[in-house]
């Protein structure tokens, strides 16, 4: 037995230790995502989206395995010959990736068996989290069969084409090449801002357009205002402890995004998340003091009519406390929003520019947030403005703070590429800037260009929105019985598919429309209670009279209830 020590074997095995713990880290944020979100919804409801994340992590897997990884990390002749960088094209279903190191397990080789596989769980983890953010601002308010469609489409294709354009070697908008760079520098995403936050946050965007806003939120009276219902008392302490988890696991979101742990890429991996923790931090006191001053010096702005709106809350509470100006759920977002915004720079930024990312993310999530709402569009968690903002700043900013020093170290050692493609702040020509904002317009034109046909022929055939507004015809055992005080919008209590309603409807009549702020609900015939026989009734009475005698004794009996 030799005593001798592999190095290749003993790095290729610490690298892939190293990307099996950010890999359980990463997957841990669903549950993050998951707390958050029950957190911002009523208590009836968090069944239902708890059921859509898990299978959310499930229909993802298997749409990556298939299509998603070969697609994201498949061979391309673009670094060769300029066609292509778009798609990879071999390694479907994980089989036959490649030769030589890239080969897939079945091959045999050994750096396959190790780092290769665990390399593969790492960016499902990703891709997990691109497509869970889409619950969040949703909640609750699409079918069972729309979201999973969602997930299959966005993990097994459109997100893997993002991933493909600017994480790829071959990719167009990739930087991990020293030729055929855009605008001479290629995109800085070092972690994801564009191509996981900004994808899911602008897939979010799409898809609430699709549904309808709840009941309540965009009040037009002081009655209409009531109906919106809100978290439960417990709410909050839900939010806070999902964003506990994200914060975590953001540490290896962005720290084991050096993708190893030997020949220095430790030291890159601290820095990361050293950046992380002030970019949050900052971001987390910026956007509460924002909020905080615009609710105080607007004379508690409100966005419906005059004296009424979803804020009018406000002015029931002592507002010489602190504790009244602030708004848990703007200070628990713009932690999100500092964490997605140092996404992309984590590793090329130096503390200040981290510092200064986080500060302006803050600010801008909490005016964003407030434009959302002054446009009707019904976001639960705010996850546009989060991730998809954010996502987008936090891009762009590597194009302004991103330093020659920790550029050379994170991305390239090529001479002069790094103070060449430097933020514009430390000397740098611009192409990062550049390169950064071409990609923001080819990632949303890709998600909005696919998401958008497809979700509008799901809405042509009426299967997207949950309880949606009911159709021309409905049986005839829908009346005129009404509820208040619902979650969504005027809506057709039938859960039934469209489908399902169609055929099993034996007899259909017109629906009542003169009825308004309310939702038809199905009137079932009541079956008569059975009578019971006198004998019975009068044993039973006398039976209680007693107990209640022998109970009391010398006190005063209570009222006996008559029993006809």
């Amino acid at each position: 037995m030799s005593d001798e020590i592999d190095y290749d074997v003993l790095n290729d095995d610490l690298n892939a230790f190293f990307l099996l713990f950010g890999s359980c880290m990463v997957f841990f944020m669903q549950a993050g995502f998951a707390v958050l979100e029950v957190g911002a919804i009523p208590h009836r409801l968090g069944g239902r989206v708890l059921l859509k994340n898990i299978f959310d992590a499930c229909i993802g897997a298997l749409s990556w395995w298939a299509f998603g990884y070969a697609l994201a990390y498949g061979s391309d002749s673009f670094q060769k010959n300029g066609d292509n960088g778009f798609i990879g094209r071999s390694g479907f279903f994980y089989e036959n990736q490649g030769t030589g190191e890239d080969a897939s397990p079945l091959t045999g080789t050994r750096f396959a068996r190790t780092y290769g596989q665990i390399f593969w769980s790492y960016q499902y983890a990703f891709a997990g989290v691109a497509t869970t953010i889409v619950s969040g601002a949703l909640c609750g308010r699409c079918t069972f069969f729309s979201y999973a469609f969602y997930s299959f489409i966005i993990s097994g294709f459109i997100y893997p084409i993002i991933v493909h354009m600017a994480w790829s070697d071959d990719g167009r908008f990739s930087a991990y090449r020293d030729t055929r760079l855009v605008a001479g520098c290629g995109v800085v995403d070092f972690a994801g801002s564009g191509v996981v936050h900004l994808t899911g946050g602008f897939s979010a965007l799409i898809l609430t357009n699709f549904v309808a806003p709840r009941r309540g939120r965009f009040p037009t009276s002081t009655a209409d205002a009531e109906r919106f219902e809100r978290p439960p008392d417990s709410g909050p302490a839900f939010s806070t402890l999902g964003v506990f988890i994200l914060w975590t696991g953001w540490f290896a979101f962005n720290g084991c995004s050096t993708l190893a742990v030997t020949n220095g890429s430790a030291g890159i991996a601290a820095h990361a998340v050293f950046n992380t923790m002030l970019a949050a931090s900052a971001a987390c006191l910026s956007g509460t003091i924002i909020s905080a001053i615009h609710t105080s010096g607007t004379a508690f702005w409100c966005c419906g009519i005059e004296g009424e709106g979803d804020d009018a809350w406000w002015r029931r509470r002592d507002h010489t406390k602190i504790g009244a100006l602030v708004d848990i759920s703007y200070t628990l977002n713009s932690v999100l929003a500092g964490l997605v915004s140092i996404t992309a720079g984590c590793a090329v930024m130096n503390h200040w520019g981290a510092l200064i990312t986080g500060t302006l993310a803050g600010i801008l999530y909490y005016l964003s947030s407030r434009i959302l709402y002054l446009l009707k569009i019904d976001d639960v968690v705010d996850a546009f403005p989060v991730h998809g903002i954010c996502g987008a700043f936090g891009v762009l900013a590597t194009g302004f703070f991103a330093t020659p020093f920790y550029y050379k170290l994170a991305l390239s050692s090529e001479p002069g590429r790094a103070d060449r493609c430097a933020g514009i702040f430390y000397g740098g020509t611009g192409g990062t800037l550049a390169s950064g904002a071409a990609f923001i317009l080819v990632v949303s034109a890709l998600v909005g260009a696919c998401l958008v046909p497809l979700f509008l022929i799901l809405h042509a055939f009426d299967v997207i929105d949950l309880e949606k507004p009911p159709p021309p015809l409905l049986p005839s055992t829908f009346d005129g019985a009404t509820t208040s005080n619902s979650f969504v919008s005027p809506r057709a209590s039938s859960l039934a598919p469209w489908w399902f309603r169609r055929i099993f409807a034996t007899s259909r009549a017109p629906l009542d429309t003169s009825m308004k702020n309310t939702r038809q609900v199905p009137k079932f015939q009541e079956i008569p209670a059975r009578k019971t026989p006198a004998k019975f009734r009068k044993q039973s009475q006398a039976t209680t009279i007693s107990s209640f005698r022998n109970a009391s004794q010398n006190e005063e009996l209570p009222d006996v209830p008559s029993f006809g």
